[in-house]
């Protein structure tokens, strides 16, 4: 009996191997848990509808149009530029064009496939335009996605549907969805271990302040002066309030209102989802972003300080910056703050009912990690990163079993642990001088920014490896 080929022995070891360690290596496939929109991207398309002449140009066309629809609202609702070039791509796939590619250059999209020789390429560009943010349009979205890759649905329905999705109004008022942006700074201030009373003035405030800036976007005002409001409004809050209960058996700090105004001011510049594109190989777009960000983040800063010196004028001077992260409150409220604030980013940013449940979830998973972590000495930065870890691949593993999109949960989650008390403690150093603890401070806030962003990446890709079947390794 001849000896099999060397090869041969090699390949049916691999098998053997893939197979015993598939149920460790893929636990989430082997349970059914329901693969997401973006799975099925990374897979390999199915065969599409009908093969494609690349001399229709009419054809071509609508197929590259209709994939960059998907993508700019897949962006424009803060997706990362990766996952939307991919879900582009496979959309374009299976409608017959295997070959198109995609180019992301902050808000520019490209997409474009090559012919034959002697033919020139076909491409299509679109410029994402900024507007308010609606986890509900993403929602549908992605749904289409599923239902384009699974080839349930034409190449003329596709077209239909994205319109209607991007013409359909809000699911809810604005009222209610700046209601979302007040519970968030609520829980904020709750999480830093202030009083009830301060956690309703930061409510009330943050009120004023999306409703003052929508009038102001409405006249024409640029972006970094509605931050400038908003920094502005926050700081003469907590030093009025600060002011007026100093005397009182009432504990009002001024940080603790002011970084929850920071935090929400900094969770509507996406900021995890600009750190996220550099770690994701678009370092171009994260470099827009980025800036875009850092300026918006200046103008929160002058509001601040302005507010910070008129009072001073008057010699109303903030008190001494040494808040711990918990403050008096026993850990359940903390527990419950971190829920709450994660619930209210994901409604104000016009998320389902089930989305805004899993997104408080999320973020009380968050927040026992954080605790856990900075309560063994392991420090902020290294706590944002595990709690944004966890929350990615508890939020990925959560998304997929009720059918949304992994980003509306994970984000939402990890939004109470913005910097906003270290980007705080920073600018106060600075205006008094102590450049050395400022520098650490705003150092510390970048750290914690970017451990946030690198954890929410790893904790997907962990959700998508465990998900992962044998078809996306073909």
């Amino acid at each position: 009996m001849a000896a099999s080929h060397p090869s041969n022995r090699a390949a049916t070891a691999r098998e053997a191997v893939t197979t015993t360690l598939e149920p460790f290596w893929r636990p989430l496939a082997r349970w059914g848990l329901r693969k997401s929109a973006i799975d099925r991207a990374a897979e390999p398309p199915l065969s599409p509808w009908a093969p494609i002449d690349l001399d229709d140009d009419a054809t071509v066309t609508s197929v590259l149009q209709l994939s960059l629809d998907i993508a700019v609202v897949l962006l424009s609702s803060g997706e990362g530029a990766a996952d939307t070039a991919l879900q582009a791509e496979s959309v374009a796939a299976s409608f017959g064009l295997p070959h198109a590619t995609v180019e992301i250059t902050f808000t520019s999209l490209t997409m474009a496939v090559g012919r034959r020789p002697g033919r020139p390429p076909i491409s299509v560009i679109k410029v994402v335009e900024y507007r308010t943010i609606d986890l509900t349009r993403m929602i549908r979205v992605t749904r289409l996605i599923d239902a384009i890759i699974r080839r349930k649905i034409t190449l003329d329905q596709a077209s239909a549907q994205v319109e209607q999705i991007t013409n359909a109004p809000h699911p809810y008022k604005f009222n209610t969805a700046i209601a979302g942006w007040s519970f968030l700074a609520a829980g904020v201030v709750l999480q830093l271990g202030g009083a009830p009373l301060a956690a309703a003035l930061s409510f009330v405030s943050v009120f004023a302040t999306m409703w003052i800036n929508r009038l102001m976007s409405k006249a024409g005002l640029p972006a970094f002066f509605q931050q400038f409001i908003g920094g502005f409004i926050a700081g003469v809050t907590a030093l009025a309030a600060y002011r007026v209960f100093e005397n009182t058996a009432v504990d009002v700090r001024p940080s603790q209102v002011v970084a929850a105004g920071i935090i929400v001011l900094l969770a509507g510049l996406t900021l995890v989802g600009a750190i996220e594109d550099a770690i994701t190989g678009y370092p171009v777009t994260s470099a827009g972003r980025v800036v875009e960000t850092t300026m918006l983040t200046g103008g929160i800063v002058g509001g601040i300080a302005t507010a910070i010196a008129f009072f001073a004028r008057f010699g109303i001077e903030a008190p001494p910056i040494n808040p711990t992260f918990y403050g008096g409150n026993p850990f359940i409220v903390v527990l419950l703050a971190a829920g709450v604030g994660a619930a209210g980013f994901s409604l104000a940013s016009y998320a389902t009912p089930k989305a805004i449940v899993l997104a408080g979830v999320v973020g009380m998973v968050s927040i026992t990690v954080y605790t856990l972590c900075t309560t063994n000495d392991l420090g902020a930065i290294v706590g944002s990163g595990a709690a944004a870890t966890t929350a990615g691949l508890i939020g990925g593993i959560f998304a997929r079993w009720v059918g949304l999109p992994h980003m509306i949960v994970t984000v939402a989650g990890v939004a109470p642990l913005l910097p906003g008390l270290s980007l705080y403690r920073g600018l106060s150093g600075l205006l008094s001088d102590n450049s050395s603890a400022a520098l650490g401070q705003l150092s510390q806030a970048g750290g914690i920014a970017v451990a946030l962003a690198a954890g929410v990446v790893f904790g997907e890709w962990l959700t998508r490896v465990m998900r992962r079947t044998q078809a996306a390794d073909l």
